[in-house]
């Protein structure tokens, strides 16, 4: 993935540059011929080009993100004066007016408003007024003979900036301007990737954390199960080692994938429940409906069995004149529903040291499916209800 968005970038700033070029081109075209604006146009695009790449991926990492404020400005300074150097000599070579008749013509070129700006030629002409205001001339005539007005500022003494320069300089300015917010929103993209990264790396953590609390819990409760079938010399003890075969490689296997079948996770339960079945003597009173699920529905492993073995473990449903179960698990439009109901005749369910709990499995529910489940809890004196919904809905 990394190659196909790195030519899309590429493939972004090249239509930008080209762009900028014919924007550039346009204005200038306009005033001069086309030969000229375009070597004009070729030769901003070119600064402008090293200007932004060069102030983006070395002054502004390597100073300015070090902070080297004044080594940046400096430098900054610098790049700009020879880029003016660059404008100012070769304004002649792509047909520009020259640096020393510009100076004679003044900014714009025109000769008029050099003329006018020059103390000498204004002293003559007020001169020449005042010999005309001796002469004998018609009233009228006096009325509408003004002397000529003096310009409101004088020739600026000391060295001309070329509107080349200025121009060129102030066009830089706002490349710089572009290149370093260019620069800061792709450190703040950057920053917000590795901090999703670091949030997404956590996650995996102690989802690993949590499914190492509970494969080894289960595995403890079945391995129980099958010793005391050995010892009984029970015939079901081979088929009850294939069960248990089965459930490790859900476990180990299929659970390290991101989501299961659904009919795999019911598979695991049904051989869980086998287990619980084996060690009670007599009918237990136990009713559970778990096959009316749609099968091809994803789920995130391990995730139902939890609230099934707290079941199993505090309703003491081995005692078969007080202990008592009730579970149904169905499916409705990808919606689950998991409710379980049993009697509460061990110790309280959320703090028995050694089982994984149920404030452990909500935080696998607030991970795995924020917003999209709903969960109830809760307990009497001697009844313990748990409602799961989930959302299993991949849209």
């Amino acid at each position: 993935m990394k190659v196909p968005n790195k030519i899309s970038s590429i493939t972004i700033h090249l239509v930008i540059w080209v762009g900028y070029f014919f924007l550039l081109f346009y204005g200038p075209s306009v005033m001069m011929g086309n030969k000229t604006a375009f070597m004009f146009s070729i030769r901003t695009l070119f600064v402008h080009f090293i200007l932004f790449y060069f102030n983006t991926y070395v002054l502004l990492p390597k100073l300015l993100g070090r902070s080297h404020y004044t080594y940046y400005l400096l430098s900054v300074g610098g790049v700009l004066v020879l880029f003016s150097l660059f404008y100012w000599t070769t304004d002649d070579l792509i047909g520009l007016q020259p640096p020393d008749e510009w100076e004679h013509h003044g900014e714009f070129g025109h000769q008029e408003f050099s003329d006018v700006n020059d103390s000498t030629v204004w002293h003559q002409n007020f001169d020449q007024w005042q010999k005309m205001s001796h002469q004998q001339v018609s009233g009228a005539d006096s009325l509408h003979t003004n002397p000529p007005r003096k310009p409101r500022f004088k020739k600026t003494f000391g060295f001309p900036i070329p509107p080349a320069i200025r121009m060129g300089t102030l066009s830089s300015i706002g490349i710089l301007f572009i290149s370093i917010l260019f620069w800061v929103i792709g450190q703040s993209r950057i920053q917000h990737e590795n901090a999703m990264k670091l949030m997404n790396q956590n996650l995996k953590n102690e989802m690993k954390f949590l499914k190492s609390q509970i494969n080894p819990h289960f595995l403890f409760n079945a391995l129980n199960n099958i010793y005391s079938l050995s010892v009984l010399n029970s015939v079901k003890t081979p088929e009850m080692i294939v069960k248990l075969s089965e459930m490790l490689r859900y476990v180990l296997y299929d659970s390290e994938g991101k989501k299961v079948p659904l009919s795999k996770e019911v598979s695991y339960i049904r051989n869980f429940i086998d287990f619980q079945r084996v060690k009670i003597e007599g009918i237990p009173q136990l009713h559970v409906d778990i096959e009316r699920v749609d099968a091809q529905l994803m789920i995130e492993p391990m995730l139902l069995i939890p609230f099934i073995e707290n079941a199993f473990k505090y309703s003491k449903i081995e005692d078969t004149q007080h202990g008592w179960l009730k579970m149904v698990l169905t499916t409705e439009k990808a919606v689950l529903r998991l409710e379980i109901r049993n009697s509460l005749l061990g110790k309280n369910v959320n703090g028995e040291p050694g089982g994984i709990g149920v404030e452990n499995t909500k935080q696998r529910l607030s991970m795995l499916y924020p917003d999209k489940h709903e969960l109830y809890v809760g307990q009497t004196e001697d009844e313990f209800r748990v409602l799961l919904k989930i959302d299993l809905n991949e849209a």
